[in-house]
């Protein structure tokens, strides 16, 4: 498996709706210095690190624009991004700072 492959199956691990595309993975992975073809190296903390800021950027008040959606699921998201963080081994509070204390539900924003 190589850093593009985890890094996507993370991102869907962690929202099970999320798919983000090649480019989105191929930038953020190249942002932060992680060659997309190398092969992956098992509970990679940067990974794991780039899939909360992938899946927390796509979040959204709706289902049916591609993204994370918090309309019903909003501790759902926080509680999965909790989880993966605790198995690679991460401290989700220093990951995301305020971020997983303010995603929000934007379905009165329409």
């Amino acid at each position: 498996m190589n850093n593009a492959l985890a890094l996507r199956n993370l991102c869907n691990a962690m929202a099970n709706t999320f798919y983000p595309d090649q480019g989105t993975i191929d930038l953020a992975l190249f942002n932060e210095g992680i060659d997309p073809a190398a092969n992956a190296t098992p509970k990679d903390p940067e990974i794991c690190k780039v899939a909360v800021s992938l899946v927390m950027g796509y979040v959204e008040g709706s289902r049916n624009e591609n993204g994370v959606s918090t309309s019903v699921r909003d501790e759902a998201v926080k509680e999965s991004i909790r989880y993966w963080c605790n198995i690679y081994g991460l401290d989700a509070d220093e990951v995301l700072g305020d971020y997983l204390r303010v995603v929000e539900d934007c379905s009165q924003r329409w």
